[in-house]
């Protein structure tokens, strides 16, 4: 079966990782042809060409995005809507099987598909209706019914993103599949127990993410300052923050709050799990997280997740491995004065997490399962 993967980025982040290790099932493990179309060059390329993959630089522009209100959204959306015969042109020529769409924020692979009569699967890896960084000319409910009109088949990447297309688009539900992303260790777990703090208590945090309204950076920062008024300095490594802007950005907030000797910024990190295993716990804060790459990494490291009870966090952390918390700064700094009060808390919560990395860490991989569904999917074609 020859596959065509069209992905909306060439970057490295949790939904480019993702399709590598679907490229490498399908490919590698599978024996499948698979070729990737990325909209521009960039790093992902030889991940992809090292999975097994045929790569085509096929520029479009996205639908979806942070910059996409008023008459800027509409004149992408065009520019996304005229990129659909170049894509056809492409079908064409490398005449695939199956076509899958690696993100909602990209339309023209789907809608080709279409037209040319070649079966199509949308992977939606986004709160489509309440993630306030997806802004669109169209409405977001008009989007969920385009991606389940335009599909043969949907993948959602948990049960929360299910929800909220299906909530938009009741006629998805026959063709929609719950997988989500394959997440794989870096690094051999700890055994429950092996890795205690070198100080007792809470002392070192690590956020992972752009620095955006979305992520809850400025609510670690505060948190932070609340534990710091009330005499317990913790530190905060945020990683991955993004351009020098968004580095100055969260100086300025940190000096606001009184805590820029107790926070490290990094632009961005290659592999994150260092800084799991640095750390006492793993911030998870965004109020939308539609999965959470950064959840099962961290407790795949052994290192347990203070989350947002919101979003899909809720779901990865339902079987251990963490402390759940209400959206909330104020939350947050109770939450974490308490542990970092309590000597054994830290240690009771690595060995949470150690037991939950080995769950993790013992179910087979969800791009085997992502694969089986194309290959179930071609099959009922015939």
């Amino acid at each position: 079966m020859h596959l065509l993967f069209v992905s909306h980025s060439a970057e490295l982040m949790g939904a480019e990782r993702s399709l590598v290790a679907l490229v490498r099932e399908a490919a590698r493990v599978r024996g499948h042809r698979v070729t990737v179309t990325l909209p521009a060059a960039g790093p992902l390329e030889s991940e992809l060409t090292g999975a097994g993959a045929a790569v085509a630089v096929l520029p479009t522009r996205l639908w979806m995005g942070r910059r996409h209100r008023g008459p800027v959204g509409v004149v992408r959306s065009v520019q996304a809507l005229a990129s659909v015969p170049r894509y056809r042109r492409f079908l064409r020529r490398a005449r695939p099987d199956l076509v899958v769409t690696n993100s909602v924020v990209v339309p023209a692979g789907a809608l080709a598909a279409r037209s040319a009569g070649v079966r199509h699967v949308w992977t939606v890896r986004e709160s489509l209706l309440t993630n306030p960084s997806l802004r669109c000319a169209l409405p977001r409910r008009t989007i969920a019914r385009i991606v389940a009109a335009r599909s043969d088949g949907v993948v959602a990447i948990s049960r929360y993103v299910a929800e909220q297309l299906l909530a938009a688009a009741p006629d998805a539900a026959p063709k929609l599949r719950v997988v989500p992303p394959a997440v794989e260790p870096r690094a051999a777990p700890p055994p429950a127990g092996a890795r205690e703090p070198v100080t007792p208590g809470l002392a070192k945090l690590v956020l992972l993410g752009r620095f955006t309204p979305e992520k809850g950076q400025a609510d670690a920062v505060e948190a932070l300052g609340r534990c710091l008024r009330a005499g317990r300095p913790l530190r905060l490594t945020l990683a991955g923050v993004g351009d020098p802007a968004a580095r100055r950005a969260v100086r300025e907030l940190a000096e606001r709050h009184g805590v820029g000797h107790l926070v490290d910024v990094h632009a961005w990190v290659d592999d994150p799990y260092p800084l799991y295993a640095a750390a006492d716990a793993t911030l998870m804060l965004s109020r939308n997280e539609a999965f959470g790459r950064v959840t099962v990494e961290s407790l795949l490291a052994g290192t347990p997740v203070i989350g947002y009870r919101a979003g899909a966090t809720t779901e990865i952390l339902a079987d251990g491995g963490g402390v759940l918390v209400a959206p909330d700064p104020g939350e947050l700094a109770r939450t974490l004065l308490g542990l970092a009060a309590d000597a054994d808390a830290v240690g009771r919560l690595r060995s949470a997490a150690a037991r939950r990395a080995g769950a993790l860490a013992a179910v087979p991989s969800s791009a085997s399962r992502f694969v089986s569904y194309l290959e179930e999917l071609r099959a009922d074609h015939r």
